[in-house]
């Protein structure tokens, strides 16, 4: 029992001398609210391409086949935007029926250097007729496209917030100038046709995106493992440390 009031010294000791170890926050790596310039005059904030986090080369795309994808900007009232008035991008004129199946859609790019942990996040909102299904796909090299995830649309004329994917575990997403993904319509699992949302589907309905964001945490500095040598106010920390023990050993041994 004696040797716990020394052997307690000691273990605050090491913890102080520990190094403490902060947990990364997530923060913002790119995000597109699709809110403009604020005009009165014209119903609030006007769309724009443009997002907030200009930094890490962030762009966006449209994509479309034998016709043209069409895009507007219109209200964003029932997603996450905390912006009154805000707008949201609106998308139209998809495939018709049975064809092209994953072809229509929209990009984002985002230059995740110096981030891991990359989360996916977006607000969606289908018409009745639009596509039920969206794909969420991913590149780690600007080039080959692979399957990460689908989203069933189960309502129409609402906006489903907070959809989300995870890529914290797929090789290649951190640390990547020439990372992106698409969302892009396709087919009913198993068939060879599109499902409409709650109604059948037509070329002609449109699915709304807004809060498009990439999430991550600053990547730390590599840690070296061989401990640093102790300045001279450690050592006498050590030194009385070791002291306190021999003498509660002396103690004992003179009992």
């Amino acid at each position: 029992m004696a040797f716990k009031p020394a052997w307690l010294a000691l273990a605050a000791f090491i913890a102080t001398g520990a190094s403490a170890q902060t947990t990364p926050v997530a923060t913002t790596v790119a995000e597109w609210d699709f809110n403009g310039a604020f005009d009165a005059a014209n119903g609030g904030y006007q769309g724009t391409t443009k997002h907030d986090m200009s930094q890490n080369g962030a762009s966006i795309a449209f994509l479309s086949g034998s016709t043209t994808l069409t895009t507007q900007f219109v209200s964003s009232t029932g997603s996450s935007d905390a912006i009154t008035n805000g707008k949201a991008l609106n998308t139209a004129n998809y495939a018709p029926q049975g064809t092209q199946s994953g072809v229509y859609g929209v990009q984002f790019g985002v230059d995740t250097t110096g981030y891991e942990n990359i989360v996916f996040s977006f607000d969606q909102r289908n018409s009745a007729t639009a596509s039920a299904w969206t794909e969420l796909l991913y590149t780690v090299d600007g080039e080959s496209w692979l399957d990460a995830a689908t989203f069933h649309m189960t309502r129409q004329g609402s906006f489903v917030t907070g959809l989300t994917y995870d890529f914290s575990s797929v090789l290649g997403a951190a640390n990547n100038e020439s990372f992106a993904v698409r969302l892009v319509s396709i087919f009913a699992p198993g068939t060879s046709s599109y499902a409409g949302t709650t109604s059948a589907y037509a070329a002609g309905g449109t699915i709304r995106y807004d809060m498009v964001r990439f999430t991550g945490t600053e990547m730390l500095a590599p840690v070296d493992p061989i401990p640093a040598v102790p300045e001279p106010g450690t050592y006498a920390l050590m030194l009385a440390g070791v002291g306190a023990l021999a003498l509660v050993a002396r103690r004992r041994r003179a009992q």
